[in-house]
């Protein structure tokens, strides 16, 4: 997936609230990141902010996250956004209309079973179940990197319905055939995100497939911090991204 960008450095393009369609990721990207996902802080300026964003570019704003889509609106409320929540796996093409899962749970049964009876001996691990995936948090504990990647590469032993995904200290098994860059695709054939110029940014690995698919489009692909990437653009971390959005921070 990675390629050597041609520009890894600098500020990025200014939003053209006329032409961009914005996808904006929210842990590590818009908001810090924290030891447990429920810990997270967010501001009534950046909701505000994110409200007049929407605004200007004329509901081509989406948000695109590893949580579920429940999630982003209880931090976000009052407001509501078009949205990909768990990768992709969910999906509400308008602010106001309901939120689609592309699965069901049960086809995660037997993961989740295989899960919860490895972690049981294991403290440190933060299971999460978000229904269409399932999730190993251990940012507290480094050190169970190894350990965590074994019990979910065992828990879908022999199966090619079901991958393991890598992210910061954080560790993920889904159904496949989503992920955020085929979510954005997704978005990109409807209104009012059809016929702009896509805008990407985060910072997670599991965010490259977006980064990448915004890139080969012609779009403004930006990761935030300093690992390896495909993206064109970077900036330095959440205060820079809220400055590079034209929130004061």
């Amino acid at each position: 997936m990675f390629f050597n960008p041609v520009r890894t450095s600098g500020q990025p393009p200014v939003i053209d609230p006329s032409g961009d369609a914005l996808f904006l990721d929210f842990d590590g990207t818009l908001i810090e990141m924290a030891d447990h996902p429920d810990l997270v802080t967010v501001e009534s300026e950046l909701i505000a902010h994110l409200g007049e964003l929407q605004r200007a570019c004329s509901g081509a704003l989406a948000l695109v996250s590893g949580r579920r889509i429940v999630d982003l609106d209880r931090f976000l409320a009052p407001l509501r956004f078009s949205a990909a929540g768990v990768h992709g796996l969910e999906q509400r093409l308008e602010p106001e209309g309901a939120s689609e899962p592309i699965c069901g749970p049960e086809m995660l049964d037997e993961a989740r079973e295989s899960i919860r009876a490895a972690i049981a001996a294991v403290p440190g691990l933060n299971f999460e179940d978000k229904g269409t995936a399932l999730v190993l948090h251990y940012r507290t504990a480094p050190e169970l990197d190894e350990t965590a990647k074994r019990i979910m590469r065992d828990a879908i032993a022999g199966r090619d319905d079901l991958v393991v995904m890598d992210g910061k200290r954080v560790i993920e098994v889904h159904p496949a055939g989503m992920d955020k860059g085929r979510a954005v695709a997704a978005l990109m054939q409807r209104p009012p995100f059809a016929g702009r110029r896509p805008v990407f940014i985060g910072d997670d690995l599991t965010d490259e497939h977006a980064l990448a698919f915004v890139r080969e489009q012609g779009g403004v692909s930006i990761k935030v911090g300093i690992a390896q990437t495909c993206a064109e653009f970077r900036l330095e971390d959440v205060a820079a991204v809220r400055r590079w959005l034209g929130l004061r921070t």
